[in-house]
């Protein structure tokens, strides 16, 4: 190979390579625009649990506003009342808050923690949805346990049924489906 085929031959390589950098640098600039990453449904069953037990059980007076927002009609304490309308939802959270405080006691802050979602089938008074084990726990407190109905309601998902755990099931790794199958 002579020195002119051998300079040739560089410039050849070199175009072919800035080509392809040139090309791949196009395809991968923004022409379409990028699609933010959606939540998976499991985060999104839980952020749901995590934010209703936490209106619930966290902070004093419970947050009803909050926990009818995050529940279904049907699962709203007025439903047999007006059908579950959000505003007599939070003015029946509010007198059961009202009723139901420890008179200005300073708790320790409440850990929530969730686990075993999972699928649970419709029962008679339920559709199916997914099932979600609540652990929470204050210290100097025993652990206290909740399993929580999930289902999609058009766009969110919304807290269907929450059942205690109880004592039971104390012993009970997962007791979700059985928990909320048992206790209609």
């Amino acid at each position: 190979m002579n020195l002119r085929t051998s300079r040739f031959a560089t410039t050849v390589l070199t175009c072919s390579v800035l080509g392809a950098l040139g090309a791949c640098s196009a395809n991968s600039s923004s022409d379409k625009p990028s699609t933010p990453a959606t939540p998976s449904t499991q985060q999104q069953v839980t952020t749901t649990a995590q934010n209703f037990m936490h209106a619930w059980m966290a902070v004093e007076p419970m947050d009803g506003k909050t926990m009818c927002a995050l529940q279904t009609k049907a699962a709203r304490p007025n439903f047999d009342e007006d059908g579950g309308t959000l505003a007599g939802c939070i003015a029946q959270h509010k007198r059961d808050s009202t009723a139901d405080t420890t008179g200005g006691a300073s708790r320790a802050p409440l850990s929530i923690s969730l686990s075993n979602v999972q699928d649970v089938a419709a029962s008679q008074t339920h559709p199916a949805g997914k099932g979600v084990l609540a652990t929470m726990h204050r210290a100097g407190e025993k652990p206290f346990r909740y399993a929580l109905r999930v289902v999609k309601d058009g766009n969110q998902w919304h807290i269907e049924q929450r059942n205690d755990v109880g004592s039971r099931y104390r012993h009970t790794a997962d007791p979700v489906a059985a928990v909320l199958a048992e206790r209609e």
